[in-house]
């Protein structure tokens, strides 16, 4: 992880993003951000267009995103800069988790809070990408995106974790019921 910024688009350094954009043009860029993360990291090894798409899509919906900020914000780290890290991102959080948006297909079908939650890791994206690229470096590896040869590990760790949660909220659903 060498931090070449050289495979994204340059900006200029924005000093105070939250004064000059709103919390959804920053998930707009956020989510534009992280699907080229998502894409890059399943680029190798070669595979067919169908086989990239899969792999890209299983990542970038809501709810992995969500799956993937709560993986983030319930890790236990051991080195303090790196909680700071966290620790100074919730207030973004926060703000792009408070995005107001007419309703769409994505929301219905997962939910408010789970396409809130999505939104708000877009935000802390975008945000990041604007402000500090080396910190949005960081935040992707610990989210699991590589440059190397990659695997379907994001995705089948997301996978394995969106079926155990289902399963828990199916047997709490049957408990309620008895």
């Amino acid at each position: 992880m060498g931090f070449e910024r050289w495979w994204l688009p340059p900006l200029p350094e924005v000093k105070k993003p939250r004064s000059l954009y709103n919390a959804a043009s920053l998930a707009y860029l956020g989510d534009c951000v992280y699907e080229l993360y998502a894409r890059r990291h399943f680029f190798f090894p070669p595979l067919s267009i169908n086989d990239y798409n899969k792999r890209v899509m299983d990542v970038v919906k809501c709810e992995s995103q969500d799956l993937l900020l709560n993986k983030l914000l319930g890790r236990r780290f051991s080195n303090s800069r790196r909680k700071c890290l966290i620790l100074s991102s919730v207030d973004i959080l926060r703000w792009g988790r408070n995005i107001v948006s007419s309703k769409t297909r994505t929301r219905k079908c997962a939910g408010i809070a789970v396409y809130n939650r999505a939104s708000s890791l877009e935000t802390l994206i975008g945000y990041l990408y604007l402000t500090n690229f080396k910190r949005l470096e960081q935040l992707m590896f610990q989210l699991g995106f590589t440059s190397g040869a990659s695997s379907h590990h994001i995705a089948d760790e997301l996978v394995s974790s969106f079926k155990k949660k289902n399963s828990t909220s199916v047997q709490s659903q049957q408990q309620a019921a008895q």
